[in-house]
C-alpha cells in the first residue's frame, strides 16, 4: 500500500477496547455493610485461640476490624495482615467474623492467591450456614452470605439469599438492590435488574445507589440518556458540599459499626457521589461528550483520589480529545495507584501508540498481554502496532493468529490480520479474512438483526458492536477488491456496509474510490462529498477523500484534502507523509521532505517517513542523505520490504544498477507476492537490455495483478524491444481491452503494427484515436510519418514529423523520419541535415528504423 493506509481498523479496537476495561473496572456493586447477628452462633471455623481482648488502642486510632473491612483505605497487604489478626486473635464473632474471611479472601495476593483466598470465601459461608441455622429470620446474614456467593461467582446462590432477604425485609432497598446488581452483571437479565431497583425506589425514592446502578443498567442497554439522568438524580440527592474520602479515619472498635460514626457516614456519602461521577462520566463518554466526561471524572478523583478507575476514565477522554500526553499521565496514575492492571496498560499503549511513542506502546500491550494472558485484546492491538508503526508484518500477523486461537470468534483479529495482508500486497489472504469476519458477524446476528433499529433508532450495545464490526468487514473487504480492481464487486460490499449503517462515512469514501477507478467521477464526487458531511470536522474523513484521489494520481485534490485533515489533527504523522508522496508527484520535493520532517518530529521512528523522505532526497539526487534515512528505516525494521524497494529506487537514480537488482530481490524474497517491486525491477532489466529477465519478472506481475493495464503494456514493450512482435501486439490488446483510453499502448500497438507492415490501416486509426484523445501527441506524429514513409507518401511523412517538431524540435526520431523522407523525396542535401542532426542528439537512431525497416 505503500503508505495510503490509515489503519482506521486500530482506531476502531483501540476505541472500544478502551470503553470494554472501563465497564470491567467501575461497574461494581453494593456491599451490604456490616451488622451485628445477635448471640455467637456455633461455627466450624477454626478458632485459633480464645477470644482475648483487644489491645489498648490510643484515642482516635482505628481498630484491626476497621483496617480489615476496608474503612482506613488501607492497601491490600495491610488489610489482610489486619484480617488475620482478627481472625487468629477471635477480636470479632458470628456475622462479623465471617466478613473478616471475607475480607481477607478479597485482600489476599502472592503464591496460591486463589487456593487462599477460596480457602477464606468458603469459610465464610460455612460460617453464615451456621449463624443462619441459629437465626433463620435475620435477614442481615443472608444478605452477607449472598455478597459472598456473589463475590465468588456463585450468582444463583446470591440471587436465592438476597430473595430471602427481601422476603424477610420486605421494606430493605439493599437486597432488592444487590439482586439487581447480580441481574445485570452475572445473568445478563437488564430487564430484572430494573425491576428491582424500581422496588427499591418505591420503596425510598431517595435511594442514590438505586439510581446509580439503574443508571448503569440504562447505560448497558445503550439508553445514555435515561442513564445520565438516573445518575444525574442521583448526584442531586448528594448534599452540596462534600469533603473528600478521609484516608485517616477515627473509629472506635467493631461494635461501633451499627452507630456509624459521622466521618464513617461523611466518607460512605463521598464514595456514592465518587462512583455517581464516574459512572456519569463514562455516560458522556459513550455520548463523545469528552468535555462533560472529564469534568464528571475529576470530580469523582477530588471525591475519592485513590480510586484508579476514574483516572482511566478521564485518560481516555483526554485521548480522544486530542491529548494524548494528558491522558497518559492520568493512565499512569491509575497504574501507580493500582499497580498490575492489564486495562490501564492497553490504554496507556493506545495513547502512546497515538503520539507514535511506539516502543512505549508496544512495552504496554506486552504488558496487559502478560497480566492477562488469555485476553486476545492486547495481542490485537500490539499487532496494529507491529503492521502500522513498525513494519514487521510478520510479528503482527503472529499477533493475530495467537489472539484467534484464543478465541477464533475475534472479528477485531480478522479484520486486522485481513489489513496485514492488504498491506503485505495479499489482497486474496485478506479477503479470506474479511469473509470469515462477515460469516462470524452474521452468524451471531443476521443481516436483518443488524439493520433493525429501535424507535429512537438505536440498537442494543451488543447488536451495535457486532454491526460495526460486520460493517467495517464489508467496508475492508471493498478495499481489497478495489485493489485486485474488481471494481462492481467493491461496490457491492460498500453497499452492504451502508446496508448496516447508511451513515458510516468511510463506506461511503471506499464506494467513492471505486467509482473514481470506474471513471464514474460524477457519482464519485457525490459520494466522497457526502462522506464529508456525514463527518464534519473529523480528520480520517478528508484524509481518507484525498487517499481516494492520491490513487487516481489527482494530487491536487489529494493534497488540497492532507491539508484539511492536518488542520483538523496536526498531530497525525500519516497526514503528513501522504501529503509528501502526493507533493513528489508534483516535484515539490523540499515541501515534501518538510512534511516528512514534521512527521518525524511527531513519531520520530515512523519508518514510513523515513523512507519517504530518503527517497524525496534522492529525487534531489542528494543521495548521502538519502540512503542514510532509508538506512535508518532499514535498522529500525530490518528487512523491510519497503525500504528495500525505495533503496533501490534511490541506486538506480544513482546509476548503481547492481545494487538496486540485489535489494529489489532482497524485498521479493520477504514481499515474494508484491506486483510493483516485481515491474519495477523489470523496467530495470528492460533499461540493461535483459528482456527475458524484465519478461519474466512481469509475467509474475500480471499473475498477482492480472488487471493492471500497465503491466502488459511493459511486457509487450520488452518483446518489442526482443523482437517478438506478434506477443508484443498481443499484450497491447490485451492492455487496452483493460484500458481503451490508455495512449501509450495505442501508440505502441500502431508502431507494432507499422513495423509489422500487414494493418498499416488499422495501425493508422490507433495513432488518429491517440491524437483524438491527447492533440499534437508527438509520439503518434511520429508513429504516422512511420506509416506514410512506408506508404511512400512523402509529403504527408514531412508534414507528421513537422507536426511532432513544433512539439519538441530536438526530438531525433522526427528529425530523422523528417531527414529520411525528404531524401526518399530527392530532396537530399535537405534531408541528410536532418539526418546529421538528429544522430547528434540520439547516435543509435539510423539503428532504430533500420528495425522498423526503412531506412
Amino acid at each position: 500500500m505503500w503508505g495510503f493506509e490509515r489503519g482506521e481498523a486500530a482506531r476502531v479496537v483501540a476505541h472500544s477496547a478502551v470503553i470494554a476495561a472501563l465497564c470491567a473496572v467501575v461497574v461494581t456493586p453494593a456491599v451490604a455493610q456490616p451488622k451485628p447477628a445477635g448471640p455467637p452462633p456455633t461455627t466450624t471455623a477454626p478458632a485459633a485461640q480464645p477470644p482475648q481482648p483487644p489491645a489498648a488502642k490510643k484515642p482516635g486510632e482505628p481498630s484491626e476490624a476497621d483496617v480489615c473491612y476496608g474503612v482506613t483505605g488501607a492497601d491490600a497487604p495491610t488489610k489482610v495482615a489486619a484480617c488475620t489478626e482478627v481472625i487468629d486473635k477471635g477480636l470479632v464473632r458470628g456475622g462479623a467474623l465471617a466478613l473478616a474471611y471475607l475480607h481477607r479472601g478479597l485482600s489476599v495476593s502472592g503464591p496460591d492467591t486463589d487456593k487462599r483466598s477460596k480457602a477464606d470465601f468458603r469459610t465464610a459461608i460455612r460460617m453464615y450456614n451456621d449463624a443462619i441455622m441459629a437465626q433463620p429470620l435475620n435477614p442481615h446474614l443472608y444478605m452477607q452470605r449472598g455478597v459472598v456467593h456473589q463475590t465468588i461467582g456463585e450468582a444463583d446462590r446470591a440471587i436465592i439469599d438476597y430473595s430471602d432477604a427481601i422476603r424477610l425485609a420486605p421494606r430493605e432497598t439493599l437486597p432488592l438492590i444487590n439482586r439487581g446488581v447480580v441481574l445485570y452483571l452475572r445473568k445478563d437479565n437488564n430487564e430484572g435488574a430494573i425491576a428491582d431497583f424500581n422496588a427499591a425506589l418505591k420503596i425510598n425514592p431517595k435511594e442514590i445507589s438505586a439510581w446509580t446502578n439503574r443508571g448503569i443498567v440504562y447505560r448497558r442497554k445503550g439508553d445514555l440518556n435515561q442513564a445520565i439522568a438516573d445518575f444525574t438524580t442521583a448526584i442531586k440527592l448528594l448534599p452540596e458540599k462534600i469533603a473528600p474520602v478521609s484516608f485517616s479515619q477515627v473509629h472506635d472498635t467493631i461494635t461501633s459499626q451499627l452507630d456509624r460514626s459521622p466521618q464513617q457516614e461523611a466518607n460512605r456519602i463521598a464514595l456514592q457521589a465518587a462512583f455517581a461521577y464516574l459512572q456519569r462520566g463514562l455516560a458522556w463518554y459513550d455520548k463523545s461528550d469528552y468535555d462533560k466526561a472529564i469534568s464528571d471524572f475529576s470530580e469523582s478523583i477530588r471525591l475519592n483520589p485513590r480510586d484508579p478507575a476514574p483516572y482511566v476514565g478521564r485518560g481516555a477522554s483526554y485521548m480522544y480529545k486530542n491529548d494524548a500526553k494528558q491522558g497518559i499521565a492520568d493512565f499512569s496514575e491509575s497504574i501507580k495507584l493500582k499497580p498490575g492492571q492489564a486495562f490501564a496498560h492497553m490504554q496507556r499503549g493506545i495513547a502512546y501508540h497515538r503520539i507514535g511513542d511506539s516502543d512505549r506502546a508496544l512495552d504496554d500491550y506486552t504488558i496487559a498481554h502478560d497480566l492477562t494472558p488469555k485476553d486476545p485484546g492486547p495481542l490485537v492491538n500490539r499487532g496494529i502496532l507491529y503492521y502500522t508503526k513498525k513494519g514487521k508484518f510478520e510479528e503482527a500477523v503472529g499477533d493475530f493468529d495467537q489472539a484467534l486461537k484464543l478465541n477464533p470468534k475475534e472479528i477485531n483479529a480478522l479484520i486486522n490480520r485481513g489489513v496485514t495482508w492488504r498491506q503485505r500486497n495479499d489482497p486474496d489472504r485478506a479477503i479470506v479474512d474479511f469473509n470469515e469476519a462477515v460469516r462470524l458477524g452474521l452468524q451471531t446476528a443476521n443481516i436483518l438483526k443488524l439493520t433493525q433499529k429501535d424507535k429512537d433508532g438505536k440498537r442494543d450495545p451488543a447488536t451495535a458492536q457486532i454491526a460495526d464490526q460486520v460493517a467495517n468487514a464489508y467496508y475492508q473487504r471493498g478495499m481489497a477488491l478495489i485493489d485486485k480492481q474488481e471494481y462492481e464487486a467493491a461496490v457491492k460490499d460498500f453497499e452492504s456496509a451502508l446496508e448496516i449503517n447508511e451513515k458510516e462515512p468511510r463506506a461511503f469514501l471506499g464506494r467513492g474510490a471505486a467509482y473514481l477507478k470506474m471513471d464514474k467521477a460524477q457519482e464519485a464526487v457525490v459520494d466522497l462529498d457526502h462522506a464529508i458531511q456525514l463527518a464534519p470536522g473529523m480528520a480520517f474523513a478528508f484524509f481518507e477523500r484525498g487517499a481516494a484521489y492520491h490513487r487516481i494520481d489527482d494530487y491536487d485534490h489529494a493534497i488540497e484534502d492532507y491539508t484539511s485533515s492536518i488542520a483538523i489533527d496536526p498531530k497525525e504523522p500519516l497526514a503528513y507523509i501522504n501529503r509528501g508522496m502526493a507533493q513528489i508527484f508534483k516535484n515539490r520535493l523540499d515541501a515534501a521532505i518538510a512534511d516528512f520532517d514534521t512527521a518525524l518530529l511527531i513519531s520520530p521512528d515512523d519508518i514510513n517517513a523515513l523512507i519517504q523522505r530518503g527517497f524525496a532526497y534522492g529525487l534531489k539526487k542528494d543521495y548521502p542523505r538519502a540512503l542514510a534515512g532509508i538506512n535508518d528505516a532499514l535498522r529500525l525494521s530490518p528487512g523491510n520490504p519497503t525500504a528495500l524497494y525505495y533503496r533501490a529506487q534511490v541506486l538506480v537514480l544513482r546509476g548503481d544498477v547492481a545494487r538496486a537488482i540485489e535489494d529489489y530481490s532482497q524485498a521479493l524474497r520477504v514481499d515474494v507476492k508484491n506486483p510493483r517491486i516485481y515491474a519495477s525491477r523489470a523496467n530495470l532489466y528492460s533499461s540493461m537490455g535483459e528482456y527475458d529477465n524484465a519478461i519474466e519478472d512481469l509475467n509474475n506481475a500480471i499473475r498477482l495483478r492480472p488487471r493492471d493495464a500497465n503491466l502488459y503494456l511493459n511486457r509487450g514493450i520488452a518483446f518489442f524491444n526482443k523482437g517478438e512482435l506478434a506477443k508484443a501486439l498481443a499484450d497491447y490488446d490485451a492492455t487496452l481491452k483493460l484500458d481503451p483510453k490508455m495512449s501509450p499502448a495505442l501508440n505502441n500497438r500502431c508502431l507494432t503494427r507499422t513495423v509489422m507492415g500487414a494493418s498499416l490501416d488499422e495501425a493508422l486509426a490507433d495513432c488518429n484515436e491517440v491524437l483524438r484523445l491527447v492533440p499534437n501527441d508527438p509520439y503518434a506524429h511520429d508513429n504516422i510519418g512511420l506509416i506514410y514513409l512506408k506508404q511512400k507518401q512523402y509529403d504527408k511523412a514531412i508534414a507528421e514529423y513537422d507536426a511532432s517538431l513544433k512539439v519538441d524540435p530536438q526530438r531525433a526520431r522526427a528529425l530523422y523520419g523528417r531527414g529520411l523522407a525528404k531524401s526518399l523525396k530527392g530532396e537530399e542535401p535537405a534531408g541528410i541535415a536532418d539526418m546529421s542532426a538528429a544522430s547528434g542528439i540520439q547516435p543509435s537512431i539510423s539503428n532504430e528504423f533500420a528495425r522498423y525497416g526503412v531506412n
